[in-house]
């Protein structure tokens, strides 16, 4: 190394380390070095003042093509510059411009448009006064038509079994939520490791482009062990094993145990292969014992069901189930119950997101009963659930949930207690210990004929992945229609996203037992 090179070097060194910092907003950087060549080896140090950050002034977005004169893609238009990243006031960096102009892309390629691209950009930057003013123009390209379905990578399942869980038709125009869903119902039939199903944005394609789908097949069989924990039930061990394509048919055969502190579990599931439309029918029996709150159930189920998809992937149901029950309540000799019931199960959901939401709506609908001679208590059953979610900003949320039931009886004896209702506990009133909310009888809690919850949770993200929520739940479980008494729990949790949904951990105050209580918990409730 000869002085002459080094110089050149640092030089150099310069020149990229005032580039480095223009790319991360800082355009007024002063860089210099000093250079030591009394030590061994040379030492050069760097000095950087970056000065001042650049914020973005103002963003300018254009569009061209055949969605500029389509009503029907105004909504998507306005989408785009809505939810456009890089918003005034905001730092000015190449690589959150550079992701701002993908999204921005990302988001009209989504429905009909699956060719739009950027097809102009200018970011002019003022050293001066240190802003940005920024210019995108979009082009949109033509309207893109599904084709027919091409599929690939099934060795053990025929096509048609594969194209049974498709949402589209020929024809259709091109949706991407719609695509994502038709592989959400793939892997939801546990035939297949992997799947994905995409077009190839070929303008020259457009009016049918062939819908190609790509699937990895799994294993079959599967046995699956876990120790667990949560507050409402303890310790938990579990074992489940399924077969997937049951004597080479499709059909699914799925076995499960869980044990815990409250519940023990066995349920057997046969499933038939997905038919057209994407539905199937799920016959089951299981033998479940739980003791909670000092009421010892044994329960003996079996029932058949009929499922198929929503459009937005949540599924609904006819329903059909045997029940008999054996209740022991302390102090007191066993009651037996049975009964034939007939429903029906309606699921409705529309998010921004499958698995992380942060707008939209979920929740299901049931209505049924046992006619008299089928059951030890003629009754009827309603119930209803819905989350609302709203992204009041960047970095805060809030959701709004309801659920309530009603069971038209004349009296609670004589109904299984799978039926009737109980509150309390991670996922419904925080505050409160699982199902510690309804009928008291004694020192048992025992189902009511009636419930009713509501809860409201702002949260605030202070990073990608981290967030803290505030809380108020209210609700309870009752058997008379005059004597509603809802018991408030309120608190602070923690929340963390990952990719099998949200990680929740709340600190609650019940009201009514004047007692704080933590609970843990994972995923939404749908």
């Amino acid at each position: 190394m000869t002085p002459e090179l080094l110089r050149r070097l640092a030089d150099e060194a310069l020149a990229e380390a005032t580039q480095a910092a223009a790319a991360l907003g800082y355009f007024s950087a002063r860089v210099s070095y000093t250079l030591d060549r009394d030590s061994t080896p040379w030492r050069i140090v760097l000095h950087v003042e970056p000065g001042a950050r650049t914020e973005v002034l103002a963003t300018e977005i254009s569009f061209s093509g055949p969605a500029t004169s389509d009503p029907e893609a105004a909504a998507l238009i306005a989408r785009v510059r809505n939810e456009w990243l890089l918003r005034p006031g905001m730092a000015f960096t190449q690589p959150a411009w550079e992701e701002a102009k993908r999204d921005a892309a990302r988001k009209l390629s989504s429905w009909r448009y699956a060719a739009a691209r950027v097809v102009a950009s200018r970011a002019d930057v003022d050293p001066e006064t240190l802003s940005a003013r920024l210019s995108l123009t979009l082009d949109s390209g033509p309207p893109f038509h599904l084709g027919a379905v091409s599929v690939r990578g099934n060795k053990r399942y025929s096509d048609r079994l594969i194209e049974n869980s498709n949402p589209t038709k020929p024809g259709a125009t091109y949706d991407r939520a719609a695509l994502a869903l038709y592989v959400q119902r793939l892997m939801q039939t546990g035939y297949f490791a992997s799947a994905r199903a995409d077009i190839e944005p070929d303008a020259s394609q457009a009016d049918a482009a062939p819908l190609r789908v790509t699937v990895i097949e799994g294993s079959s069989q599967q046995i699956e062990t876990g120790i667990s924990f949560n507050t409402d039930a303890g310790l938990r061990l579990e074992l489940n094993y399924r077969d997937v394509d049951v004597l080479n048919s499709s059909w699914r055969w799925r076995n499960q145990f869980r044990f815990d502190n409250e519940t023990q579990l066995v349920r057997v599931d046969l499933d038939t292969p997905t038919q057209s439309g994407g539905t199937w029918r799920n016959h089951y029996i299981s033998a479940k014992h739980s003791t909670v709150q000092n009421d010892d159930l044994s329960t003996v189920s079996v029932g058949l069901a009929h499922n198929w998809p929503g459009a937005a992937g949540s599924p609904s149901a006819l329903l059909a189930s045997a029940t008999y029950e054996e209740e022991r309540l302390p102090n007191s000799s066993p009651d037996y119950y049975y009964a034939a019931f007939f429903g029906f199960r309606y699921g409705f959901r529309q998010t921004d997101d499958l698995i992380l939401p942060r707008r939209g709506f979920f929740g299901n609908l049931t209505a049924g009963g046992a006619p008299a001679g089928l059951a030890s208590q003629p009754f009827g059953r309603f119930t209803g659930a819905a989350t609302l979610l709203f992204a009041l900003g960047r970095n805060d949320d809030l959701l709004l949930r309801g659920e309530g039931g009603i069971v038209v009886a004349p009296t609670r004896s004589g109904i299984p207690s799978q039926f009737l209702f109980r509150t309390g506990g991670d996922q419904t009133v925080r505050g409160y210990a699982f199902e510690s909310l309804g009928v008291k009888r004694d020192t048992a809690v025992v189902g009511g004929r009636y419930l009713l919850i509501g809860s409201a949770e702002v949260t605030h993200w202070f990073s990608p992945t981290w967030g803290v929520a505030a809380f108020v739940d209210a609700g309870n479980a009752w058997d008379s229609a005059e004597r509603y008494d809802p018991a408030l729990g309120s608190g602070l949790g923690a929340r963390f996203r990952t990719p099998i949904g949200p990680v929740r951990v709340d600190v609650a105050y019940g009201e009514e037992v004047k007692a704080v209580r933590l609970h843990f918990s994972v995923g939404f409730v749908f």
